[in-house]
């Protein structure tokens, strides 16, 4: 009875010594087996510390695998050891319009937001430019998710503007790393950009099932007390992680196994924990991932799509269902970006007769996106 007894965790107690080692936007102190790629990365940026023109880099690999985290440790390295240097990182899934990101690199450069005084993009760019020429510093820009760029149809003058600034403004230099996802993604720049451009690649290979489990058992360590995790579950989760391919899952589910087991009062994470965790969290972070990006009208078009996905399928009857509420133009504004963000898919189909009649399929389960939905309207 007493050993029951002390398992059984109190309600001022928790099995978190440090939860944020389980955000997805943790850089960890040690971060294990990207050492080469790290290196590669840095290479190429290495002339813009000393004041040079840095060779441009796209870093490529499948979804957790490390890309996003290596290049924030680099930055972060950079603002230790440079003061001419000023690294931005952007993601590209929440900022993909030419003003929003030039205000990210006029942000990063003035440490303030651009003031809303409705000023055009020309005078933005100039206010930024300027002030590197003025204050002789030099800029990297990180795109993260850059194809989104190119969805949009703005890459191509995004990339012109950062890289061919020089032109302009005399002595300013500047570099890209753009950081891609999708593999098979291909870039259609023109030949102007591609003489600028010409990116070096670094690719991020998936982890292998046993640097999983390493890295895993690291964030377990730092973030739970000890005895939390046994290695039985420490071996389950590994293998659901390295068979999902995403790394973030494991971390992630980590935190959701220890939360399950504290809320039924336990000092330990169960096998049952993992199971029940893995289920929710591959559907779950790649919307939550996304949804700070989503305006309210975006929301009302994907709570409609959500609510209805078992009777409608053309987009026609889901606007049907909103037309009181907003144009059609916006209506389709939202679901291109929807489809972009990967939570639709659209089937542009032709039906005889009748024109063109597009199809639109969840990506996501419907439960998850009204959960988010409920949690965030």
């Amino acid at each position: 009875m007493t050993n029951k007894i002390k398992d059984i965790l109190m309600w001022d107690e928790s099995l978190f010594r440090n939860p944020e080692v389980f955000d997805l936007d943790y850089i960890p102190e040690v971060f294990k087996y990207r050492d080469n790629e790290l290196e590669a990365i840095s290479h190429n940026v290495k002339p813009l510390v000393k004041g040079d023109f840095p060779t441009n880099t796209i870093v490529l690999g499948p979804t957790g695998t490390g890309k996003t985290t290596s290049v924030k440790l680099l930055f972060k390295n950079i603002n230790e050891i440079s003061t001419n240097v000023i690294p931005v990182y952007i993601n590209c899934q929440f900022h993909h319009r030419e003003f929003s990101i030039m205000s990210q690199i006029f942000k990063g450069i003035f440490g303030y937001g651009p003031a809303e005084t409705g000023k055009p993009l020309t005078i933005l760019y100039e206010y930024t430019m300027g002030e590197l020429q003025k204050k002789d510093k030099t800029l990297l820009v990180a795109l993260d998710d850059v194809d989104y760029l190119f969805h949009a149809k703005v890459a191509e003058n995004i990339l012109y503007k950062i890289l061919r600034a020089h032109e302009t403004f005399p002595g300013v230099k500047t570099g890209i790393i753009g950081i891609l996802t999708d593999n098979d993604f291909s870039f259609k720049v023109s030949e102007k950009i591609r003489t600028v451009f010409m990116p070096n690649e670094v690719y991020f290979k998936p982890y292998s099932e046993t640097k999983i489990k390493d890295i895993l058992r690291y964030r377990s360590e730092a973030g739970l007390f000890n005895g939390v995790m046994s290695e039985e579950v420490l071996d389950k989760i590994s293998q659901l992680t390295f068979e999902k391919g995403d790394l973030r899952i494991g971390i992630r589910c980590i935190k959701e196994a220890a939360i399950l087991a504290e809320i039924e009062g336990r000092r330990k994470i169960l096998v049952d924990d993992i199971e029940k965790a893995i289920e929710r969290i591959s559907s779950f972070l790649h919307v939550e991932n996304v949804f700070d990006c989503l305006s309210n009208t975006d929301k009302k078009v994907l709570k409609v799509i959500a609510e209805n996905s078992s009777k409608l399928a053309k987009a026609n009857d889901f606007y049907s269902v909103l037309n009181d509420n907003m144009s059609y133009e916006l209506f389709r504004k939202s679901l291109v970006k929807l489809e972009n963000l990967k939570i639709v898919d659209i089937q542009r189909a032709q039906s005889r007769g009748r024109g063109k009649q597009n199809l639109i399929h969840l990506r996501v389960p419907k439960e998850v996106i009204l959960k988010s939905l409920n949690n965030n309207l």
